[in-house]
C-alpha cells in the first residue's frame, strides 16, 4: 500500500513539474509575441504570401497530377523548408536578444544542405520506428526532435545534430510529448478563431518552442 502511495505521489509531482514546464514556456511565448507583435504579424503575412497563396493558385491553375503541378509542389515544399529555417533562426535570435536580427538570416544559406539531409534522416528514422510497432517511432520522434535547431544554432552536421539531440532530450521526452500536445491544442484554437488567431498562436508557440530548446 505504501509503495502504491509513493508511486502516486511521484506521478503527481511529475505532472506538476510538466505543467510548470509548459506554463513557463507558453508564458514566455506570449510575452515574446507581445513584445514583437508588429514584426510577427508582418512575418506571418509574408509567410502566407510566399507559401499559402502560390499553393492555392497552383491547385486552381494547373491540371491535377500534371508534371507542372508536381514540380510546383516540390518547389513550394523546399521554399517552406527554408522558411522553416528562417523561423527557427529568428526565434533563436529573439530568445537571445529579445528582438529579431534579420541580418543573420543569410547565415542559414550554407546550412540548407545539412538541414535538408538532417530532416530526411529524421523522417526516415521516425518512419522506421513507426513501422516497428509505432512506439519506437514516437520515442525517436522526440529523441531526435532538435536536429534542425542544432544545425541552425550550432552549425552541426546532420549526424552530429542527431547525436546531440539524443543527449539534449534524454530525460525530457515526456515533457516534450505533453508540450507538443499543448502546442497543437493552442494552434487548433487559433485556427478555430477564423484563422486570425493563428497570427498570435503560431508566433507564440514558435517562441515557446525556442524557450524549451
Amino acid at each position: 500500500m505504501s509503495e502504491d502511495l509513493s508511486l502516486i505521489g511521484r506521478l503527481i509531482n511529475f505532472l506538476k513539474e510538466v505543467w510548470a514546464f509548459m506554463m513557463d514556456a507558453l508564458g514566455y511565448g506570449w510575452q515574446s509575441f507581445k513584445s514583437n507583435a508588429a514584426f510577427f504579424i508582418a512575418f506571418m503575412v509574408v509567410m502566407g504570401l510566399i507559401t499559402v497563396v502560390p499553393d492555392y493558385l497552383a491547385d486552381k491553375v494547373l491540371e491535377p497530377k500534371s508534371t507542372g503541378l508536381i514540380v510546383t509542389k516540390i518547389v513550394l515544399r523546399l521554399i517552406g523548408l527554408i522558411l522553416g529555417m528562417v523561423s527557427t533562426r529568428i526565434s533563436l535570435d529573439i530568445f537571445d536578444s529579445g528582438q529579431p536580427d534579420l541580418s543573420r538570416i543569410g547565415t542559414i544559406i550554407p546550412q540548407i544542405p545539412s538541414y535538408l539531409v538532417g530532416k530526411i534522416l529524421y523522417g526516415l528514422i521516425v518512419m522506421i520506428g513507426l513501422i516497428l510497432l509505432i512506439i519506437p517511432g514516437i520515442i525517436w520522434a522526440y529523441m531526435f526532435l532538435y536536429v534542425g535547431y542544432l544545425i541552425i544554432d550550432r552549425g552541426l552536421g546532420p549526424v552530429a545534430a542527431l547525436s546531440e539531440s539524443r543527449i539534449l532530450t534524454d530525460g525530457y521526452k515526456w515533457h516534450l510529448f505533453f508540450f507538443s500536445i499543448v502546442v497543437a491544442i493552442v494552434n487548433i484554437f487559433g485556427l478555430a478563431c477564423i484563422f486570425i488567431g493563428l497570427f498570435v498562436t503560431i508566433p507564440m508557440t514558435l517562441m515557446a518552442s525556442a524557450y524549451v530548446y
